[in-house]
């Protein structure tokens, strides 16, 4: 039970952990706004959660899973929004604030469902409190951790590239959650598998602790196929040449004003 706490803290509640520090890091949020972004995510995947029974008879038995993926694919263009903002500030779609917060709200739906219905499971077993108790202070301690060295070392990336290197840390992590919630369309037949582009397991295990950190830093898989290989690449590259047209076109279009 311990080990099983901290390995869902790994795989479910460190990419919430982690996205608040990427997004606090480049985002100016007030105290009273993050509470509601957090409770207002909370109250959400609760109603998520109440909604299983519903969900999954639909799309003839896959609407959880299409759910899921559309909830990260949500969260990645929410992602490039929030790039957009942060680069051409003069002519954002909406503001950065608003933007974080939303991202904050869909990761929680997203990741917190699966981490929610664990502990639903559990909690009735009085054999398994003790564990499960310090399953969550060693995983809520990792998680806290790493947010904090995330926060620190994006803070310290802002400082000295600017807006460059710190949203392209965000960018990254937000390919590797689309990639992952790819799994999820073909575990119910809707996306076709593909030919293994390599295989990592020697070097890193999937199942293991570094393999579960990496995946969710970087959207790491010991295994890939070629869509999956495709894909990580065209969402990190394609925005990424994007904003750094769309910086440079801006500072054109000031030197011409002046």
């Amino acid at each position: 039970m311990l080990i099983n706490t901290v390995i869902l803290f790994l795989r479910d509640a460190l990419p919430i952990f982690v996205l608040l520090g990427l997004v606090l890091a480049q985002v100016r949020i007030s105290f009273n706004m993050l509470c509601t972004a957090l409770i207002s995510g909370l109250l959400l995947a609760l109603v998520f959660i109440r909604q299983v029974d519903s969900l999954g008879s639909m799309f003839e038995g896959a609407g959880i899973e299409i759910s899921l993926w559309l909830l990260n694919v949500a969260l990645y263009f929410v992602v490039l929004m929030l790039g957009h903002s942060l680069v051409k500030t003069n002519k954002a779609f909406c503001k950065p604030q608003w933007l974080a917060l939303a991202l904050i709200v869909l990761i929680i739906i997203a990741k917190g469902s699966n981490f929610l219905l664990y502990f639903d499971g559990y909690l009735n077993q009085a054999n398994a409190l003790q564990s499960m108790f310090l399953g969550i202070l060693l995983g809520a301690g990792i998680c806290l951790s790493l947010a904090v060295l995330l926060f620190f070392f994006v803070t310290a990336l802002r400082s000295r590239f600017g807006w460059s290197a710190p949203l392209l840390v965000l960018l990254i992590f937000a390919s590797g959650q689309l990639i992952n919630a790819l799994n999820l369309l073909v575990q119910v037949d809707l996306l076709p598998t593909s030919s293994v582009v390599w295989d990592s397991q020697w070097l890193i295990d999937d199942e293991s602790e570094y393999g579960h950190l990496l995946n969710v830093l970087i959207g790491y898989v010991a295994t890939p196929s070629r869509i999956q290989v495709a894909i990580y690449l065209a969402a990190i590259v394609l925005p990424w040449f994007y904003y750094q047209k769309l910086k440079g076109f801006s500072h054109f279009s000031r030197g011409n004003t002046l």
